[in-house]
Order: C-alpha cells, then structure tokens, then sequence
C-alpha cells in the first residue's frame, strides 16, 4: 500500500506540472527545485528534521515542560534515570525537572547564577555559581561549599574519574579538585576565560577559551597542550563520542570586547574582586589586578537583518590522525551548545534563529526550528533556550510536524503553476500543503494570508495569488509507526510577462547602409524587386554570422535600433512611416529580427518623415504579448540633386551658383579634358548652405578644354554639367 499510494502521488503531481506549463504557453516557465539538504535546512523545521541525505522526515516530538519560567538557563545535567537538573539566573536556583515533567527547586546558592553543573560518579549534583567563583556539593537539595577558585566565575565543570575539572573566569584558570577543599590551578590561561570543558572518558580533558578562541588538551600526566587556535574569539562548547572523534563549536561576536564571552553573561561594573591565589606548590609573585564585574542578562543574539547578526561560528572535528578541519560555519549564527556525539554525528543549538542543526562529519542538516530565539542547553533528550526561555524534553506518542519553505524570490510578479512532490506517505499518514505569496522579500502584513491546508493528493496547483514571493508550508503527521518521508519539491511558476525595451532607434545619414557579406570582397549589391505588398525596393543578401559592415548606397537609408526583453524572450520588430504633416502611419516593413533595415527611399517625395519602431515579444507569448514602439525625430528624405548655373565667365574664369531645394551643399569639383577632380571652395569660405557660389581659374593649358562640373549636397545627391573652357 505505502509504495501505490507514493506512485500515485507523484503521477498525479506530474500530470498537473504538465497541464500548467502547456496552458501558460510561453517557454518561460520555470520551476523551483528543493531537494537537498541545503536546500530544505534554508527553511523553518518545527517537529519537522531535515535528513543528511536530503530528506524531509518528522523527528521525535518535543514537549514543553511548564513551570520553568526563570529568566535565564544557563547549564543543565541528566542524571541515568532521566532527571534534569537545570541552572539558572537571576535567582541562584537549580531546577530540578522529572522524567514526568515535574518542575520545583532543588536547591538555591548564595550566588546569583548558577552558571555550571555537573554530576559526579557518585550520582550527586556540583554545581558553580557566579559571582564567586565557588563550587557547592549539592546533596539531597542542601548545597555545601565543596571548592574556592577565587575567581569571579565558574564557567563548567567536568569529571574524570573522582576528580572535579573546575573552568573560571576573570582569571581564565583551569583547576583540578580532587576532594572537598582541595585543588590546585593546573593551568592559567593568557585569555581572560576558560569556557567550556568536556572529559571524553579516557583520562583526558578537552577546554576551550574567551579571547583568542583556543582548544586545549589536558592529558592524564596534567600536561596542556594547545590543540587547536581558531582565530575566533571563544570556544562554546565540546562535546565526543564513542567513536573518538571530539566536535568543538567555536564563535565570534562583533559586539563582544576584547577577551569578553559572546555566548556568557556580560560583565557589569560593582565590586572588586579578590585576587587569585598561588598556585598550590609555589609562589606567585605576580599580582592580580582587581577588576570590578558583575553578572547581567546573558547575551543574547540580537534581532538584526538578515546576514547581519553580527555572529559567526564554525564546527571544527577532530579525529585521530587528521589534522582539525571544519565541517560546518554560519556568517549570521552562532553555536551556544553541543550535545552528546551519536555515531558520528552531534547536535548544535543555535541563535539568534533557533535553530537546532545536525552535524556530521561530511554533512549537515537542519533537525529543527524553535520560536524562541537561541537554543542555548542540549542535555541528552532535553533542550533549553533563552530569549525566551523554554525547556523541552522529547515524548513518544503521534508524532506532527509542520515544516515552513525558504522565500523565493522569483524575480518579479509571477503566476503559479503546478505543485508537485515526490516521497512515501504511508496509509494513515497525513501530508497537507499551504501557500502564501507577497511582493516584499520578508513575509509581512501585505503578504496574503496562507491558504488553508489542503491534502497534497488533492492540491495539483499552487493555491496562492500572483506575487513574486513565494513560501509554501507542508504539515505531516504519522500513521502509527510510519510517517512520510519527502524527499523532492517542485514548484511552478512564470513571471508575469514584460514588455521589451527600445534601448535605442535612430535613422542613419543619407545613403549609409549596413550589410553582411560572406566575403570580404565586393561590396557590390543586388536590389529586390519592390514587396508586392509595398512600394519599397530593399536591399537582400545573405546574413552570414559576421557582424555588419558599414557601407553607402544611393537613395537609401538605414533605421537601426537596440532592443531587449527582461524574460529572454525573442523580440520581433517592425516598422511604419508617416510624413510629418501626416498623422497616419503607413507600414514599412514588418517581422524583422535584425537590429536594422535598409530600404530604397527613391520612392517617396522629397520631404521630412518620422519612422516608427514596435518591438514585440507575441511570439512566445501567445495572447499575453507585450510591445514597446518609439518614434524617429524627423527624417529629411532628399533624392533631387542640386542645381548648378553659369553666372559669368572671363578670360580663363568661369563663376558658378550652386543651389539645392533641401539639403546643403558639400562639395563643387571640377575636371578639365577628363583629368582628375579638383575640389573648389565656394566664395564665402564655407561650404555650409543650400546656396553657394563658386569660381574656377583655369591654367593657360587647360583653356579651351573640355570642363566638367559636379555638385555634391548632404543626401549625397550629385549634379554633373559640362562647358567650354574660355
């Protein structure tokens, strides 16, 4: 049953694509893929987990444990039979949450934060307060100073074995307490914080600093070693697993100051503190200096646009015989916590977006999405978060889901098409689908409402309106034991069609002309007879892949243009003429895909003419085409050549006018017995007017020759005559 009804559901999903983009009609349809990790994890996952292989699955369900309503969690750890202690601020009390959900206090310090815990290989809770820097046994809910750092915190706590790892700020100090009252300082660090600890079980003791964002390694002997330097400022958590393999989140705040814990509690002036004691052996000659701090709100990662949170982080492995390498980053998240390794895999509570990630060693994926802000406390199936705070523990039971799309932007107002996925949904499972769309790159008021949810068998089409934003939201519920699995989206659209755009249309001088030659020889050209549809004779050949030459022919001209279409889609031009006394427009040529056109003017009087170009996108848009059109200035047309008289002669002196009806005049040149031209000026120094009188004085050789004369105007019309020389 579950493989029919996968069958069926991916046919259907395909038979609608197919129906949508065949009714839209252009070839600009375009669908939108999800089926990655990366492409799901960009997502909202609440009871929903993205798959390292790329799928959409439900994860096991997280219940909300009320009466946890302190401002801040800062710690927690579970105990074998599934009690969870949680520290917490502005109070000083430990939480104590039963497997049944249970909330009271178990115990409360002196300090105003509990700000570590951990449990001892003898069952009973140790717990760091801050300010302080103490350490309290906490027994059956009474609480006993077990050990002074004399330092202002105490950041975590770690066992190996009987002895009590103890990491403090301001100093940054890692001790080694091995009963009640009695520790030493095994190592003092350059950074004003040792944050995190982590024992993987062998003897060793994993640390990681504020500052300089260090990895340290104590080994069984109490030797450090520097593992690992980040080149960001602070290592927030580590974490192993059984198979050796150690993960270390590390981060950076552009807010933080110097040496200053992004994910901690920030520092606030009120009293001194006391100085850190000697190092128990030997003397410590070197005061401390007495800093003023205090414990605030925690930093939390606040709300800023996108890209922009000020945070980043990376994961960073380290394996036996590998060098470390990171195999995970954020530029806008940061890590606060990791959580135990499972197989070779652990999990990464973030902010400011809540998110909870999967990471292994090749691969990510995104398990799920809380409303609250940073997810700061993973405590075996446990979570916590801050801003606001929550505590959540995981439940068995029917498991639902719902999981939210990224935004897409599909560039501008679009329509949408088909809606299609593929997977398993399993007899008595559920998959619903809901849709929304905008006009703004964040979903907000002017967002449409989501459409209600509709079972995906039955939801061929996108059911939202035209926008060019597009989120869809699919809720999964399982069937007993089973549930779906998703592993592909396809969503369907087309942007709204745009009318092209007339870069660019202008008329050419008189008798220029493009045209393409196959060969670089002749320039000779063959005209056609006139359009039987027109009165037009144009210029045909063939239009080999080489770019135009500019060439000049008699009585022609060219209107040349640049067009585009914002959809790629092909653009056909044509074009139509009117005379500038005229208001109606007259065709020239139509369903030209050049970017010029030239044609014989010969067959229109004398006159000014404006050209008009439309450019049309119809053709890949049946009855959704678009054009865009823009006229010429006016376009003098002059095929009538000048008109040249004799106005006197002398002695070896001939004097020529020179007049045009329309255009002004270019050249005069004269030859005597068919010798080359001689170019003359005319008399006034300038040849710049319609009107212009010449004067030619000729050699004693060449009189009595035989002289001929030619005029030139602008339209490169030309007016020959011929004389007796005197």
């Amino acid at each position: 049953m579950k493989a029919s009804l996968s069958l069926r559901v991916t046919a259907l999903f395909a038979a609608a694509l197919v129906s949508s983009v065949n009714s839209a009609g252009a070839a600009t349809a375009k669908i939108w893929t999800s089926d990655s990790t990366g492409d799901f994890s960009a997502g909202e996952a609440r009871g929903v987990a993205v798959t390292v292989n790329g799928a959409l699955v439900l994860s096991r369900p997280l219940e909300r444990v009320e009466g946890v309503g302190e401002a801040v969690l800062y710690d927690a750890a579970t105990t074998k039979d599934g009690v969870v202690f949680v520290g917490t601020g502005q109070a000083g009390r430990i939480l104590r949450v039963s497997p049944a959900g249970k909330v009271d206090t178990f115990a409360t310090l002196t300090e105003k934060q509990v700000t570590a815990l951990a449990l001892g290989p003898d069952g009973v809770l140790y717990a760091g307060g801050s300010p302080g820097g103490k350490v309290y046994r906490v027994d059956g809910g009474k609480a006993s100073l077990y050990y002074d750092t004399k330092a202002q915190y105490v950041w975590s706590l770690a066992f190996s074995g009987p002895a009590l790892f103890v990491a403090t700020g301001l100093p940054g100090e890692i001790h080694r307490v091995e009963e009640a009252g009695k520790g030493k300082r095994l190592h003092t660090s350059s950074d004003a914080h040792v944050r995190t600890l982590h024992a993987p079980g062998n003897g060793e003791i994993w640390a990681g600093t504020s500052g300089s964002g260090l990895v340290l390694k104590i080994d069984a002997a109490g030797k450090v070693t520097t593992v690992y330097d980040s080149g960001k400022t602070e290592v927030t958590s580590i974490a192993s697993g059984p198979d050796g393999r150690v993960w270390a989140a590390i981060s950076s705040s552009e807010g933080a100051g110097a040496g200053e814990p992004v994910s901690a509690p920030l520092p606030q002036p009120t009293r001194p503190l006391r100085p850190s004691p000697p190092a128990e052996g030997g003397d410590d000659k070197e005061k401390k200096p007495e800093v003023t701090v205090a414990v605030g709100t925690p930093r939390l990662a606040p709300s800023r646009p996108a890209g922009r949170s000020g945070y980043s982080s990376e994961i960073v492995l380290f394996e036996k015989g590998e060098p470390p390498r990171a195999v995970w980053s954020s530029s806008d998240e940061m890590v606060f916590d990791l959580g135990d390794a499972e197989g070779s895999s652990v999990l990464a509570g973030t902010g400011p977006k809540g998110r909870l990630y999967r990471i292994s060693r090749d691969t990510w994926s995104l398990d799920r999405t809380f409303d609250e802000k940073q997810v700061s406390i993973i405590a075996g199936e446990s979570i916590a978060t801050n801003a606001a705070s929550a505590f959540y523990r995981m439940r068995e039971g029917e498991r639902t889901g719902e999981y939210v799309s990224a935004v897409k932007d599909t560039g501008r107002t679009s329509t949408f098409g088909a809606f299609r996925l593929e997977g398993d949904v399993p007899a008595g499972s559920r998959l619903e689908v809901a849709f929304r769309t905008g006009e703004s790159a964040a979903p907000d008021l002017t967002w449409s409402e989501w459409s209600p949810f509709h079972p995906v068998a039955e939801t061929p089409k996108i059911l939202a309106p035209p926008g060019r934003f597009l989120q869809w939201k699919l809720r999964m519920t399982s069937g007993g034991s089973s549930s779906p699995v998703i592993r592909r989206v396809e969503a369907a659209y087309r942007n709204r069609n745009s009318a092209p755009v007339i870069e660019a249309f202008l008329a050419m001088g008189p008798s220029e002309v493009f045209a393409r030659s196959a060969g670089g020889g002749s320039n000779v050209f063959e005209t056609t007879a006139p359009d039987e549809k027109g009165i037009f004779t144009s210029l045909e050949e063939p239009k080999p892949e080489s770019a135009p030459r500019k060439l000049l022919r008699k009585a022609y001209r060219t209107l040349t243009w640049k067009t585009s279409d914002p959809d790629g889609d092909p653009v056909v031009h044509s074009l139509e003429f009117r005379p500038v006394s005229s208001s109606r427009w007259i065709s020239l040529k139509s369903d030209i895909r050049d970017s010029f056109y030239s044609f014989d003017t010969s067959s229109l009087p004398d006159g000014e003419y404006v050209f008009r170009l439309t450019a049309s996108d119809a053709e890949t848009n049946p009855g959704e085409g678009k054009t865009a059109s823009r006229e010429t200035s006016p376009v003098s047309i002059d095929n009538t050549p000048p008109v040249i008289r004799r106005i006197g002669s002398g002695k070896g002196t001939l004097r020529f006018e020179v007049e045009d009806a329309a255009s002004p005049l270019t050249d005069f040149e004269y030859s005597v017995n068919a010798h080359e031209w001689v170019r003359v000026e005319p008399e006034d120094g300038l040849s710049d007017s319609r009107k212009e009188t010449y004067s030619i004085d000729l050699k004693p050789a060449d009189r009595s020759g035989y002289l001929l004369v030619r005029a030139t105007d602008a339209s490169h019309n030309v007016a020959a005559a011929s004389f007796s020389a005197p």
